[in-house]
């Protein structure tokens, strides 16, 4: 009776949470980055593509967004197709296929375990969809989902609202994936661009991330947190600070502040010092004084 309902089993239940990138990419789970234009979206996505396939995973990357001038540009030839054997750059100057056409092939061999080792990459959500109308993007999202029911683990890139706060488009694109990030870029070295990915929705435990990519490599590396979130004049206090300690090890408060040109009573200054204490300096106590050096790295 009901053959036809092929309901769960305990032995459905067998599986945990896998990372790609640990506490930011969970694998089998659908995951989409929004930030508005200029922001390097598309950067972050091709270095978290090749970082995929060299971790042993295929990758079909659609890009229905970028022109082929940046393509050629960003080095997309050697940094990711030759370099990558087992990554395919899909993109709209070659394939018949219109976006939502190739995702709908896709998704008619979505059976079982087809797309288990596979990353899905769609460049950019609003290329596969009106994502303004709530029934094409709940379709849209059907599509996507039936994919991750088949294994792939899907990353979709989107555009901001004119203000940046949120994604464009219907509440159902926020229903029908399971992780969101606003991504953010912040300064960085001159040969690589960074960003912190604040979570907005998650149904895996996933944090607050800061990533970097080298462009001339698309190599994409997970940065500190906390360091990423500095403000240039909170950068500037500690480089000060780390500067005076190498030349003065176990220089006292006051003459530390000095040094600086601020007075020791100075609240923001000694807030500082407090803040960034164990993390790049220690103090000692000695005699009612307190005496700073480098902690040890």
């Amino acid at each position: 009776m009901f053959d036809f309902l092929n309901p769960l089993t305990p032995d459905d239940f067998n599986q945990q949470t896998e990372f790609l990138i640990e506490g930011f990419l969970p694998k089998h789970l659908i995951t989409m980055i929004y930030a508005d234009g200029g922001m390097g979206k598309s950067w972050a996505a091709m270095g978290i593509a090749k970082f995929a396939e060299q971790s042993g995973m295929d990758v079909l990357y659609l890009d229905y967004d970028n022109p082929m001038s940046i393509l050629k540009e960003r080095g997309v030839e050697n940094n990711l197709i030759k370099a990558c054997p087992n990554l395919r750059y899909v993109h709209r100057s070659k394939t018949p296929m219109q976006a939502l056409e190739m995702l709908t092939a896709l998704e008619e061999q979505a059976i079982a375990g087809r797309f288990k080792n596979t990353l899905i990459v769609l460049d950019s959500m609003r290329d596969f969809s009106d994502v303004n109308n709530d029934s094409k993007a709940m379709a849209l999202g059907e599509k996507l989902k039936n994919l991750r029911e088949a294994g792939a683990t899907i990353l979709a890139l989107h555009h901001s609202t004119k203000n940046g706060g949120n994604y464009q488009g219907s509440n159902n694109i926020r229903n029908s994936i399971d992780n969101m990030y606003q991504l953010t870029k912040i300064d960085g070295a001159e040969d690589e661009i960074r960003w912190i990915l604040t979570v907005k929705k998650e149904r895996a435990p996933i944090v607050d991330t800061a990533l970097s990519i080298k462009p001339d490599t698309f190599e994409i590396l997970p940065i500190d947190i906390e360091t990423a979130r500095l403000s240039p004049e909170e950068k500037q206090f500690i480089e000060a600070v780390k500067a005076i300690l190498i030349k003065s090890p176990g220089i006292n408060k006051k003459e530390l502040l000095e040094a600086m040109d601020y007075d020791k009573r100075d609240k923001t200054a000694n807030n500082r010092l407090d803040q960034f204490e164990e993390i790049y300096w220690q103090s000692e106590k000695i005699k009612n004084v307190y005496h700073y050096s480098l902690t040890e790295s």
